[in-house]
């Protein structure tokens, strides 16, 4: 065959070479085809965390004073109280979970003087831990300086008894200068008296505080 045309047929067929994959489009395939179902399986973990998480009873905001009255009995003067809290359920919750509570208050009687400073005339501090008994499914109340302490398994009914009728002794009314302003100044305080059990199962902030301190003020003439 002449050598012209084994050139012409050489000609009419060119080489094609084979298509080329960019670098690592293989294994970028293969790893899409393995994060999906990694991901699936984080989402559902997120999921199912908050379920598998013991959670903690939401506590109440701010104390309620039912009663804050001044009266005077046998020559002294009492300062009458009903201290509550907005979210009754929310403390029972907290106690049934295991939280030891304190509630203290600390009573100040003060003569106002306007532009001088006020006249401390007396000081009076009262305390008392609250708590759930697992064993007797009861609340229990004890109040510093009391031996006994009151139990009930319904919380509403200890509060009623206890919580909403304190009475403090302030001072004799032969103190007090008639036709002067004086003031009772009341702060309180209702702390944890011991880290609650559920912390150490759960991450989350956490304050001694079971609800903002606060502090009640009452102006009268006497």
């Amino acid at each position: 065959m002449p050598p012209h045309s084994l050139l012409r047929r050489s000609c009419s067929q060119p080489h094609r070479p084979a298509p080329v994959r960019p670098f690592g489009v293989r294994a970028l395939s293969a790893a899409n085809g393995l994060a999906s179902p990694l991901l699936l399986c984080i989402l559902l973990a997120l999921f199912l965390l908050p379920a598998a998480t013991p959670a903690q009873a939401a506590p109440p905001r701010q104390f309620v004073l039912d009663t804050f009255a001044i009266e005077t009995r046998d020559g002294t003067l009492v300062l009458r109280l009903g201290v509550g809290v907005d979210d009754p359920d929310g403390l029972r919750d907290l106690l049934k979970d295991g939280a030891e509570m304190e509630l203290r208050g600390t009573a100040t009687l003060t003569r106002r003087r306007g532009v001088l400073p006020d006249v401390t005339l007396a000081e009076k501090t009262f305390a008392c831990v609250l708590r759930h008994d697992t064993l007797t499914r009861e609340f229990e109340l004890r109040l510093e300086g009391r031996e006994a302490p009151w139990r009930d398994k319904n919380l509403g009914r200890l509060l009623e008894g206890t919580w909403k009728r304190l009475v403090l002794p302030l001072a004799p009314i032969a103190g007090l200068e008639k036709g002067e302003p004086h003031r009772v100044s009341l702060a309180l305080s209702l702390r944890h008296t011991d880290v609650p059990p559920w912390l150490s199962r759960t991450l989350f902030f956490w304050s001694w505080e079971v609800v903002p301190d606060a502090t009640f003020t009452q102006d009268f003439t006497y």
